[in-house]
């Protein structure tokens, strides 16, 4: 057992500097803030998928408000949640006019027909949703961005935006209720927080779990996927440990042998 805890030392030591290995530098710390009872800029002027000028406060008034943060043509994470969000929200016992979903754009560059063509292909995932993908200026989008909390911003090298993943809940007069983080949801609680935002009411913290569409590699200064490295690594020192010990508790009987 001694033997089986130093390994496990070891592997926690091994775990810890893989993980400052993937830390942001500390000039580019990307964080979701959770701000809850924040009022939202609802004055804030954006673009709709039909080239329209809109104002944030018009999907507001009569139903909570999910909204996501992220970019349309990004490569990595941000598909993957808003698909997480559609499944979540088609698992609920609610009916499609309970809520509202906007997605939000924090790239400048992108277009309403980016938008458009993004919003077709989700829009098989739950039928009937009041969903808009919106776009807007730089300014106009980071200020947004920077009231709710969601903190990012942009590599040069990899052209990509590093961001956290996850979305939140706020009240039909635009308050903020409840984040939740991640690219995968409990049913129960996204029901139970669009319940009570429906009400004007304010939920919990939610866990801080910090998913980034991209991580940065200290040996060449980019930034790239590494979420199924660190799986590969966790799997191979699980599988080193115990091989480590299954050979520490063979050897006594090889010896008497």
């Amino acid at each position: 057992m001694r033997a089986l805890s130093l390994m496990l030392a070891l592997l926690l030591q091994v775990a810890a500097a893989h993980g400052q290995a993937l830390a942001l530098p500390p000039q580019h710390q990307t964080t979701f803030d959770q701000h809850l009872g924040r009022q939202l800029p609802l004055q804030t002027m954006l673009v709709d998928e039909q080239g329209r000028p809109v104002r944030l406060g018009s999907f507001f008034g009569d139903t909570p408000v999910i909204v996501v943060f992220g970019y349309y043509h990004c490569p990595n994470l941000c598909s993957t949640l808003m698909e997480g969000v559609l499944q979540t929200l088609a698992a609920l016992d609610l009916p499609t006019s309970s809520y509202r979903l906007v997605g939000i754009s924090i790239d400048p560059t992108e277009t309403p027909a980016m938008a458009a063509a993004k919003e077709a292909g989700y829009r098989p995932l739950l039928p009937g949703v009041d969903m808009h993908l919106l776009t807007g200026s730089g300014e106009a989008t980071h200020r947004l961005a920077s009231v709710a909390g969601f903190h990012y911003w942009y590599d040069k090298a990899s052209k990509q935006y590093v961001h956290p993943s996850g979305f939140l809940i706020a009240t039909p007069k635009g308050v903020i209720s409840r984040y939740f983080m991640g690219v995968r949801f409990d049913q129960e609680a996204v029901r139970k927080a669009l319940q009570q935002a429906a009400g004007g009411g304010i939920g919990a913290l939610a866990h801080q779990l910090l998913l980034l569409c991209c991580s940065y590699d200290p040996a060449t200064g980019k930034y790239s996927i590494t979420i199924m490295n660190v799986i590969r690594l966790v799997c191979f020192a699980i599988v080193a440990v115990l091989g480590g010990w299954i050979a520490l508790r063979l050897r006594p009987r090889r010896r008497a042998r």
